[in-house]
């Protein structure tokens, strides 16, 4: 009973188009609700009636997820909770790019659509309706407001390597929901971004931890300081280091958050106290699988399903990033997990999805490579280094050439200091065994 009246009361905000006065007033309410209230065993009630309700919708509507339960014989009253989920089979990020096979409302009810980068062929694109829209700004905004009560003036620097990016969009929307005023000037100069600071002194910024360490750097060698309230981070590894250096030299609290465009942003955080990221219960049911056999794992592939999404909702998706079951002795009553990476070839470098694939298929057209490539990537004091080596006889410029043409966002990042690429060649790659070999020593 009390799941269902919470689960009601929760609805009823989320698709609301609120007044920032609402969503303040809201934050305090939910803080309170989680330190006093939301117990796990609450959470997983609420869970299994989203749960309930997306599998009926997906079902109905969706004709990728009906072929999914008729070849599974699986009918919707069989998932009653998330165990049951285990009944299905995986979604992957190839079955998505059959985007109208997932869509479960007709074209003219969707609202606002995002898009991976496309690196490795056709982007994903993941498909919003109003209301969804509506909840993801509520959600956001009441999130940002549980942290910070006060003035917001958030200078959103955050890295947009194509034009749909979900990241900087669902900020910009969140913190307006929240009676702030973003400014989301981009991430392509740190010399510009201390110009905008000292133009509208911003509190909160919302940044990854590679640009935010360029910035740190411009401001520090011309002298500039500022007190921020709060620094919110995404996108890719937070480190101790890159923590304290914030924390120390814009005297900040730093947040850590990740996400994806398959479950949207603002989908976990870490408060500054946490040792691992809290999920989004209300709004996704998270497994860990063992990435080779698929069974249940305490670390392994993240899968996630969404339970309150309508125009494009995934079950049982197969994320890519690795994971962990964590604890946090922090006040947030929802489940934890640490980040290890991911199961395919791609990196998070520098502020870049960066597959290993596509830079194989890229140095492979260069006279004198053997086809095999080995990258490496590391820290260089808080900068990630990435040393990208080819096996053969090849001119390093034209290995350099092949690769900024597939990644031309690596002149940027470089330039930035967000990024150190090098390129060796060298005769042999020794006992390797695949033609392509990621290492990741941070």
């Amino acid at each position: 009973m009390i799941a269902k009246v919470i689960d009601k009361m929760l609805r009823r905000f989320e698709e609301r188009n609120c007044q920032p006065a609402v969503v303040k007033r809201a934050g305090n309410y939910l803080r309170g609700m989680m330190e006093n209230g939301l117990k796990p065993e609450l959470i997983v009630a609420i869970q299994e009636r989203r749960l309930h309700d997306t599998i009926e919708y997906v079902y109905a509507r969706s004709p990728f997820y009906r072929r999914v339960f008729e070849e599974c014989g699986v009918r919707p009253e069989n998932i009653k909770k998330a165990a049951d989920l285990r009944k299905l089979t995986f979604t992957t990020s190839s079955d998505i790019r059959q985007w109208q096979d997932f869509l479960c409302v007709p074209e003219d009810k969707l609202s606002a659509v995002f898009t991976t980068s496309g690196t490795t062929g056709e982007p994903k694109r993941i498909y919003y309706t109003f209301r969804e829209m509506q909840t993801l700004s509520n959600l956001y905004g009441m999130a940002i407001r549980v942290a910070h009560a006060g003035r917001l003036v958030a200078l959103v620097t955050l890295p947009v390597g194509h034009g749909l990016w979900i990241g900087g969009a669902s900020v910009q929307r969140a913190v307006e929901r929240a009676g702030g005023l973003p400014l989301n000037v981009g991430a392509d100069n740190p010399k510009e971004t201390i110009k905008w600071m000292k133009r509208f002194s911003p509190n909160v910024i919302f940044s990854s931890p590679s640009y935010m360490t360029a910035v740190t750097r411009e401001a520090e060698q011309v002298g500039y300081r500022c007190t921020l309230d709060k620094i919110i981070l995404a996108g890719e590894l937070l480190t101790s280091a890159h923590k304290e250096l914030f924390s120390r030299y814009w005297d900040a609290d730093v947040f850590d958050s990740y996400g994806s465009t398959e479950i949207g942003s603002a989908q976990t955080i870490a408060l500054p106290e946490c040792s691992a990221f809290h999920i989004n219960d209300l709004h996704l049911i998270t497994e860990i699988i063992d990435p080779d056999t698929g069974n249940p794992a305490d670390e392994g592939e993240l899968v996630f399903t969404t339970i309150r999404r309508e125009g494009m909702p995934l079950v049982r998706y197969r994320s890519g990033d690795k994971a962990r079951w964590a604890q946090c002795s922090c006040w947030l009553p929802l489940r934890a997990i640490s980040i290890k990476g991911r199961t395919d070839d791609m990196i998070v470098a520098g502020d870049m999805n960066l597959y290993g694939r596509v830079i194989a298929d890229a140095v492979g057209k260069v006279s004198g490579t053997t086809g095999r490539i080995m990258l490496t990537v590391t820290k260089e004091g808080l900068t990630d280094k990435l040393m990208v080596k080819v096996e053969g006889g090849p001119d390093k410029e034209l290995v350099e050439m092949a690769i900024l043409k597939v990644y031309p966002e690596l002149v940027v990042n470089t330039k930035n200091g967000n990024l150190h690429f090098l390129v060796e060649a060298v005769n042999d790659l020794g006992s390797q065994i695949k033609d392509v070999k990621v290492v990741d020593l941070r």
